[in-house]
C-alpha cells in the first residue's frame, strides 16, 4: 500500500474500505498503515452508517498501536462527531494526553456541529491558552457556536482575530461571519464582510441572502437574488434556494416562493430537498392554507421531520385548526414521547375552542407519563472588559 492507494480508498464505499484494512493490514508496515487508516477513517466521516465503521476502525488503531498518533485520533475524533456520538469523541479526545492544534481543531468543529456551542466556546479558550494557533477550521466553527447562541459580542472578538490571522479571505471564515452578524441582527456588518471579500462565491451569496431573510428583509433578499440570477453572477444550489424560500417565509410571499420552488426543477434541474419541501410547507401554513402545506407534506418524497410537524403545528395554534393541529401532536409525540411542547401546544389549541375536556385529558396524559412543562431562561450576553471574556448568563423566567 503506497500514498496513491491511500488516496484511491477515500474514494471507494465504506465496506470496501474496511474490507481491503482487514486484508491487507497483516502484510503493510507502520508507515503504509498509518496513512492508511487516516485515509479510511475520513472516509467514513459524515456517512451513512459511520459508527459501525469508526468503531472497527477504533479496534484496529488501538490493536496496531496508533493511539498515540494525535493525527489518527483526530481523525477518530471527526468520525464519532460527524455521527452524532459527540460522548465517543469527547471522551477519545479526553484520554489523549499531548493535545495539538489538529486535535483541538477536530473536538470544536465536533462539538459546533452538534450544537454544544457553548463547549465549543470553552475549548477554544482553553487551546488559546495554551498558546496554540486555531486554523480557518477552526474559526469557522467557532463562529457558528457565536451564532448559535446569539452572542455578538464573542463573535465580535473573534472577527478581531480572524482579521490579525489574516483568515477573512477565506470564503467559510466570511460566510461564518456573515451568518453570525445576521443571526444577531446587525446587517449592516454582515454586508461589510460581504463588501471585504475579494473573491465572491455561491456560497457568500447564499450567506447574504440567508441574512436578509433572518433579519426580516426578504424583498431585499429576492431582489439580490434576482438581480445575482440575471447578471449570472450566481448558480443556485440547494442551499441557495433554501435561503431564497427562507425569505419568501419571512416576508409571507406565498405565489413567490411557489414560484421559486418550481424553477428548481425546471430551470435549473434541481429536485427538490426535505430543507426545501420544509419552507414551502411553511409558507403555505404561514399563509393560513393549512390544507394545502398538509397536502405537501403527505406528496412529499421522503418522510417529515420533527422540525416539519413542529412548525405545521405551530401554524395551526395561530389559526385555531383542531384537527390537524391534533395529527401534527400526534406525529410529534410519536417520534419525541417526552417532549413536553407538543403536549402544551395541543392544549392552548383545545383551550382557546374551548374544548375543555380534551385539555384535561391532555393535562392528565402529561401527569401519568411524568412529562413537566421546562423551566423557561432568558439569556444576558455580558462583556468582562478587563478580562475581553464574554459570559452568557442565564437568567430563569
Amino acid at each position: 500500500m503506497d500514498f496513491t492507494y491511500c488516496w484511491i480508498l477515500n474514494k471507494r464505499t465504506r465496506k470496501r474500505c474496511l474490507v481491503v484494512v482487514q486484508r491487507d493490514v497483516r502484510y503493510a508496515n507502520y508507515a503504509q498503515l498509518f496513512f492508511t487508516f487516516a485515509s479510511v477513517i475520513s472516509a467514513c466521516v459524515g456517512k451513512s452508517g459511520a459508527l459501525e465503521h469508526c468503531s472497527t476502525l477504533h479496534a484496529h488503531v488501538i490493536k496496531r498501536g496508533f493511539y498515540n498518533s494525535n493525527f489518527v485520533i483526530s481523525s477518530l475524533v471527526d468520525c464519532y462527531a460527524n455521527s452524532g456520538q459527540i460522548h465517543d469523541a469527547v471522551l477519545l479526545f479526553d484520554e489523549t494526553s499531548e493535545k495539538d492544534t489538529i486535535l483541538y481543531n477536530s473536538m470544536i468543529s465536533g462539538y459546533s456541529k452538534n450544537l454544544y456551542s457553548e463547549d465549543a466556546l470553552k475549548l477554544f479558550v482553553e487551546m488559546r491558552e495554551k498558546n496554540l494557533s486555531p486554523t480557518d477550521h477552526t474559526l469557522s466553527a467557532i463562529l457558528n457556536a457565536c451564532s448559535n447562541l446569539a452572542m455578538l459580542l464573542q463573535g465580535r472578538l473573534v472577527h478581531s482575530l480572524v482579521i490579525k490571522m489574516g483568515s477573512q479571505r477565506n470564503v467559510f471564515v466570511a460566510s461564518a461571519l456573515i451568518d453570525m452578524y445576521s443571526k444577531g441582527g446587525d446587517i449592516d456588518a454582515a454586508e461589510f464582510v460581504l463588501a471585504e471579500t475579494s473573491k465572491k462565491n455561491s456560497v457568500l451569496w447564499t450567506s447574504i441572502i440567508m441574512g436578509y431573510a433572518q433579519c426580516g428583509r426578504g424583498s431585499e433578499a429576492l431582489e439580490l437574488f434576482d438581480r445575482w440570477l440575471s447578471e449570472r453572477t450566481l448558480v443556485p444550489d440547494h442551499i441557495c434556494f433554501t435561503a431564497v424560500l427562507t425569505a419568501c417565509n419571512h416576508a409571507g410571499f406565498l405565489d413567490k416562493g411557489v414560484e421559486y420552488f418550481n424553477k428548481m426543477t425546471t430551470n435549473y434541474g434541481l429536485s427538490p430537498d426535505i430543507d426545501q419541501y420544509a419552507c414551502l410547507i411553511d409558507v403555505y401554513a404561514i399563509n393560513g392554507n393549512l390544507r394545502k402545506a398538509r397536502d405537501l407534506i403527505e406528496q412529499m418524497p421522503c418522510d417529515p421531520n420533527y422540525v416539519i410537524w413542529s412548525s405545521f403545528l405551530s401554524s395551526c395554534k395561530i389559526y385555531g385548526e383542531v384537527e390537524l393541529g391534533s395529527e401534527a401532536a400526534s406525529q410529534l409525540i410519536k417520534m419525541e414521547p417526552c417532549n413536553a411542547a407538543p403536549y402544551l401546544t395541543l392544549a392552548h389549541i383545545y383551550a382557546r375552542k374551548g374544548l375543555w375536556n380534551e385539555v384535561a385529558e391532555i393535562r392528565s396524559l402529561m401527569h401519568k407519563r411524568r412529562i413537566r412543562k421546562p423551566a423557561g431562561w432568558s439569556s444576558v450576553e455580558a462583556l468582562q472588559a478587563k478580562d475581553k471574556v464574554v459570559e452568557m448568563r442565564l437568567i430563569r423566567s
